[in-house]
């Protein structure tokens, strides 16, 4: 549905005019936010006609320190329209209120608000200096001095903004009708306050313009609004009758029913879907964990089978035959050589090498033959040194010269 705000944005201590000029256009540090769907710039100087952002840091670097660099506009469009007829309305709104006097930016954004519906609503800043014939082709410092382009003063009138709102809401109830959304003039909008129209219903709901208190006061706060928004929602259009009021109430609980059915469907939906992907993936690794431990015994089995033979292998053969058939005898290669062919020569430092070769066969076969230890001499016994010990004494009595 269809709402009326519109808001004026103009102080000296508003952001700087480049910096705000990015944010709705959504540019520089500003382009991840999104959400824009239009933006247009307009009525420049010539000095900032091929780059529309210049105007606004040359009125930064210009302006006088106090003055206001640019006035804002913000107003919400109707959700009732597509994207071109918004666009439409948000250019038509342009022309109507600065003609071709008044350098500005205009940008369309769209948001989702909490009810996860687009929420459109456009931006309009502006410069108040008049653009005409005499200032167009002002240098940039001369444009915003005193002696240049001129401040329209009727955009400081305290009955400006309502008169902005009236031409406002009557540029929205022609195009709602234009396109088929307003049938009745019962149902065209009202720029009137709810207190004006006797909607106290609507006005004893209204939110309060700043939100006081930090932290968990201001948390408490936005809450708050959001259930007065809630409410404000639900209460029927000021056009209708008793009757009609309560089917527009039905209407809204049945769309608000339907609406909790459909989130519902979706949210199973998603469930089935993540419950069908978690079982995909279990599978998937399970697959995949029986088939690296088979692999692993097979590898493993294949290792064994190795080693059994290896150690087979080592177990029948003798270490000298393990030598022997890692080094072969010098004779042997030479005998292969002759066996080549009998009229194969060979070379004298070839027959060098292998003699040389075969001296170091030799003498590491002799080395790995036991050694043979001498055995050791006998000892005398004593028995056997007895015939010599008589010999002995009987000499010394004078006996056995004769022997």
């Amino acid at each position: 549905m269809a709402i009326v705000h519109v808001s004026f944005k103009s102080s000296s201590k508003a952001p700087p005019a480049a910096a705000h000029a990015q944010y709705i256009a959504r540019e520089g540090q500003y382009q991840q936010r999104g959400g824009v769907e239009l933006v247009e710039s307009g009525n420049m100087p010539e000095f900032a006609q091929a780059d529309p952002h210049a105007f606004w840091v040359a009125a930064d670097a210009h302006e006088r320190a106090n003055g206001r660099t640019y006035t804002e506009l913000q107003i919400a469009l109707p959700r009732e329209l597509n994207p071109s007829q918004r666009e439409e309305l948000a250019r038509e709104t342009t022309r109507e209120l600065l003609g071709d006097r008044f350098a500005y930016t205009m940008a369309v954004h769209t948001p989702l608000a909490k009810d996860n519906i687009e929420q459109p609503h456009m931006h309009l800043m502006f410069s108040e200096r008049a653009v005409d014939a005499s200032t167009r082709g002002l240098a940039e410092d001369r444009f915003f001095k005193q002696n240049g382009a001129k401040k329209d003063r009727s955009w400081n009138d305290r009955s400006k903004p309502d008169e902005v709102r009236e031409k406002w809401v009557e540029m929205m109830n022609a195009a709602m009708e234009r396109h088929g959304h307003i049938h009745d003039p019962a149902q065209r909008l009202d720029a009137r306050s709810w207190e004006e129209q006797g909607r106290m219903d609507l006005a004893s709901l209204r939110e309060e313009k700043t939100l006081q208190g930090h932290g968990l006061e201001a948390m408490e706060r936005h809450a708050e609004i959001d259930q007065l928004r809630r409410e404000r929602a639900e209460l029927p259009p000021p056009h209708l009758d008793r009757a009609a009021a309560i089917e527009h109430l039905e209407q809204q609980a049945d769309k608000q029913i339907a609406g909790v059915k459909e989130r519902e469907t979706q949210e199973v939906s998603r469930l089935d879907k993540l419950i069908a992907a978690a079982r995909e993936l279990a599978n998937e690794v399970k697959e995949r964990t029986v088939a690296v431990a088979q692999n692993v015994a097979d590898r493993v089995e294949q290792l064994r089978g190795q080693f059994e033979r290896w150690r087979e292998q080592r177990t029948d053969a003798k270490p000298e035959q393990h030598l022997d058939t890692q080094i072969a005898s010098p004779t042997q290669q030479k005998q292969e050589l002759q066996r080549a062919g009998p009229e194969q020569h060979i070379d004298p430092q070839i027959e060098q090498r292998l003699q040389a070769f075969r001296d170091r066969y030799e003498a590491n076969k002799q080395a790995r033959e036991p050694a043979v230890v001498p055995e050791p001499p006998v000892k005398e016994t004593a028995l056997e040194k007895e015939p010599e010990q008589e010999l002995k004494i009987e000499r010394g009595r004078g006996f056995g010269h004769g022997l």
